[in-house]
């Protein structure tokens, strides 16, 4: 049989640290993620959907590039 994992507990004011650390980095990735949303439908305005698909695969290509340089490294 399996053995229980022991559980571990965190003291009031450590729960509440992480609370306030995952508040706020919660807030940053909605406020992140809106900011991209916008800047997405902007340049689709001045560039076109061509474009702005072509730019996005690019920097898709270029940030799976630079992970692997950083694996191979």
């Amino acid at each position: 049989m399996r053995q229980a994992i022991p559980t571990r507990r965190l003291t009031p004011q450590a729960a509440g640290t992480l609370q306030q650390q995952h508040a706020k980095a919660t807030k940053e990735l909605r406020a992140l993620a809106r900011y991209s949303k916008e800047l997405d439908r902007r340049l689709k305005d001045l560039i076109g959907y061509d474009a702005l698909r072509q730019l996005h695969k690019a920097t898709d290509n270029a940030l799976l590039l630079a992970d692997l340089v950083r694996e191979a490294a």
